[in-house]
This record gives structure tokens, sequence and C-alpha cells, in this order.
């Protein structure tokens, strides 16, 4: 399991909570604002925090250089296993990296073909810009300069009749284009067609086509969670909502033309939508509920405004996910360090109770001086034989027994080689038939377990991560 696929995967596991947190915030803000503006926006925010935390938590789990280990989340040991029985220790621990190397491969077949999804949507796209279309008749092409003019659209739109189009739709946002279906122009209302390109300039202003592309590719990237799909349903609904709100407002009208000018927009469809799905069109969302929402407009008490949620949410999701990795993970300090690493498995729970209880630096330092002094064999003397041995077990373990993501120490075999010592034998089967390698090692005594104990060690997966699964005395 190389690196990237254990940091990814540990981002996919997070990404269970965070997306969640992001909907939730999300589902208040939304009871919160009653204007389009301010749902649109926030719900945009709680999509790129979604994302964010995704891509944060994939860099924060991915192993540093020296291989220092980390304790992951979904990993629970008690802080110290008494005695070398390995049915407590299995009992104590579960560790979640075992779902890791299903995890990614499933997630990364998801997102390609997602995202080849949305790449045939683009190509489709494209394709509808150039084949089948012709000009729109002169007196609508200039209704539609004037119009930009009024949005404030300083970039050529191009209005074209397309044959393939079976809904307005506008495509691009450089060198936009809005499709309309053929003949769709000429039978309908002056009143109505302003209306439609009204919609459509609506969405090149405020340039929602770069904001439906990255959307998309952010849901191919999360789509194992529904509530990114939710998220993303109410950025569409919203979306259309702030624009037809834009087109009353710059057309001047009054609601209930443009909502009928909907109305005659619906009835004219062919019965069926266009396929390029990262166009977007007059008749996106539930066309019925704008058309209500327009007739008969919901008067919410409005709590705060977009610039406010927006960055509340984002600060909410942050402090969610560093409480998350401060209650744990250790910090990294010096003293956490040598009580977690340094000693994890010679320290003693009253030892471990009276260190969290120290509250100063000063104080811990004292306490690690007398924590070696206690355990020298020749007190006196400027050597600590003891605390040498200890690291130099450590650096022997960290040399033999690392493995990518996780340094020797806290393997299973680095834990028994530094509380034991070296083993008096050392027996290796290499994987052979289908059978896993193999290592037993023999101590002649261990105090407190027995003469003659052997301890089995198995590499299940042949990555090099030997699981200590066996004790016997003889």
């Amino acid at each position: 399991m190389t690196a990237w696929t254990e940091a990814i995967g540990w981002a996919l596991i997070h990404s269970i909570w965070q997306c969640a947190v992001a909907a939730l915030l999300l589902r208040l803000a939304l009871f919160a604002g009653s204007e389009a503006s301010t749902r649109y926006w926030s719900a945009c925010a709680a999509l790129a925090g979604a994302f964010a935390a995704f891509a944060v938590t994939c860099l924060a789990c991915y192993p540093d250089p020296a291989g220092a280990a980390r304790e992951r989340r979904f990993t629970f040991d008690s802080a110290l296993i008494q005695g070398l029985d390995p049915g407590l220790g299995n009992q104590e621990r579960w560790d979640g990296s075992g779902l890791l190397p299903w995890i990614v491969p499933l997630w990364v077949l998801g997102v390609h073909l997602f995202q080849f999804r949305n790449l045939s949507g683009w190509i489709v796209a494209r394709r509808m810009r150039v084949r089948g279309v012709c000009d729109a008749a002169l007196e609508p092409r200039n209704r539609l300069g004037e119009l930009a003019a009024r949005m404030r659209i300083s970039r050529p739109v191009r209005l074209l009749e397309s044959g393939v189009a079976q809904v307005p739709s506008v495509i691009g946002w450089l060198r936009p284009v809005i499709l309309v279906p053929a003949g769709l122009l000429a039978s309908l209302p002056a009143a109505h067609v302003e209306a439609i390109l009204l919609h459509e300039l609506a969405h090149i202003r405020r340039a929602d086509w770069v904001v439906n592309l990255v959307q998309t590719i952010i849901e191919g990237l999360l789509f194992h969670h529904p509530a990114v799909w939710w998220i993303s349903r109410v950025i569409r609904r919203e979306r259309e909502h702030c624009c037809d709100d834009l087109a009353v407002a710059v057309s001047g009208r009054r609601a209930h033309e443009y909502a009928s000018a909907l109305a005659a927009l619906e009835e004219s469809r062919w019965g069926r939508e266009s396929r390029a799905g990262i166009a977007l069109t007059a008749t996106g969302g539930t066309l019925m509920t704008r058309i209500h929402r327009l007739l008969y407009p919901r008067r919410q008490p409005r709590f705060a405004s977009a610039w406010t949620l927006i960055p509340l949410m984002l600060a909410l999701t942050g402090l969610l996910f560093a409480w998350q990795n401060a209650a744990q993970e250790t910090p990294r300090s010096p003293h956490t360090a040598w009580l977690n690493e340094d000693v994890k498995y010679l320290i003693e729970p009253a030892e471990r109770e009276a260190f969290l209880r120290l509250r100063t630096d000063e104080e811990r330092t004292h306490f690690i001086g007398h924590f070696w002094e206690r355990r020298d064999p020749s007190p006196g003397t400027p050597e600590n034989e003891f605390r040498e041995e200890y690291y130099r077990r450590i650096g022997y373990a960290n040399e033999r027994f690392s493995r990518k993501g996780v340094a020797g120490w806290a393997t299973d075999r680095g834990r028994v080689f530094i509380t034991h010592g070296p083993p008096d034998e050392i027996e290796s089967h290499p994987s052979k038939e289908g059978r896993p390698a193999r290592s037993l090692w023999l101590y002649n005594e261990i105090k407190g377990v027995g003469k003659h104990v052997v301890l089995t060690f198995i590499d299940s997966a042949n990555s090099g991560d030997y699981k200590w699964v066996e004790q016997r005395v003889r």
C-alpha cells in the first residue's frame, strides 16, 4: 500500500463526517436566509468546504519523510498492553487501515466513471455550438445586444438557433453562446423572448458556467457521499432562482409576467431536455417551483446575510476539523512525543497518569529525569545503561522494521523487540504456495510469561507488515 493510498483512504473515511457537517451547516443557513443569493452562496461555501476538508485531510494524513508514525483515526489501541497475550491485544485494538486497500481502488474507479461522464457532457456541449446551428434572425440578435448592455456584459454573446437543443441554454463563458431551439423565437411573444434571453444573460454575467464546471468536478471526487449530491441540488436550484431574480430586476417587469414566460417555455418544450449536462438551461431546476416562487414569494425573516453566513460556515467547518485532529492526533511536542512514542511500551499506568497531571514543561522535564534515574542500574555514574539500551532498541526497530508511513517502533515486531530485546533465535519462512510469510521469534525466557516462548508474526498481505498472531510456551 503506497503512502498516497493510505492518505487518500483516511481522507475518504473522514469525509463521511466532514460532508455531513457541511450539509448540516447548509441546512441551518437555508433556514436563516430567505434571499436566493444568500442560499446560493451558502451552498457553494458548503460544497467548497467539504472539498477543502477532504484535501487538507489527505495532506495531513500523508506520512512525513522521516517515516514517523501518526496515530490514525479509527485505530483503537490501549495505552499499554500488559503481558504478551495476543488475544487481549486483538480485543483492545482494531486497525481500520485494513479497509484502505479496498476503499481507495473503488473510489478511483468511481472518480474515473463520473469524470468520464462530465467529459462526455462537455464534448456534447462543444458539438452543440457548431453542429446543426445557424444565426438567429437579426431582430432577436439586436435585442440580445441591447439586453447584454443593460446586464453590463462586455463580452460578445452569440445567439444561435439549434436543431439539436431542446431548451434554451448557454454554453461557455469567455466566448458565450446562447442556443435556442429552432423556431422558438418566432413562436413566442417578444416579452417572453426577452425574459428567456435575460435569464441566459444572467448566467453569463454571474459566471455560472465556470462555477458549474468546478461543481461537477467536485461531485465526481466526492461522489460517494449523498450529502454532496444534496448540496449540489441546492446549488443548481438556487442558481436558477438567482438568475430569475436578476432577470426580473433588469427587465423592470413584474414577476408574474416573467413567470408567464416560463410557463410558455414549458409548453413549448419537445418532451426531453438537453443531454449536455455541462450547459446551463432556462428550464434548470424544477420549473413549476420557480414559477410558484415568483408568484408567491415566501416572506422569511432574514437572520443573516451571505457575507456573514459564508465565513461562519467555513469557520465552523475548520473548527470541527481542527478539534477532530486535536482530539485524536497527539501534538508532536518533545514531551508528548516522549510519552506516546519513546516510552509507550515502558511507562507504567500510574506514571502516565502522574505525567499527564503536570502543567509546566519544567515539571515534565524534571519528571523525565527522575523516570530514567529510577531505572538506572548504576546510579551515580555518568552513563545510564538502561536508557542507552532502550534507545538502541528503538533505533534498531526503526531501522529494521519500518514500512511506508509507519515507523519501526510502532509495528508489532518493533514493540516486542523494544519491550523484550532481541530474540534468542529467529526462524523465517517466506511466502510459498499461497501461504503468507512467517517469522518465528524464540525467547529462552520472558519475565512474567515463562521459558521457551515462541512468538509468531505473519505478513498476510506480503507488504512487509508482520502482525503478531500467536504466542506459545514450550
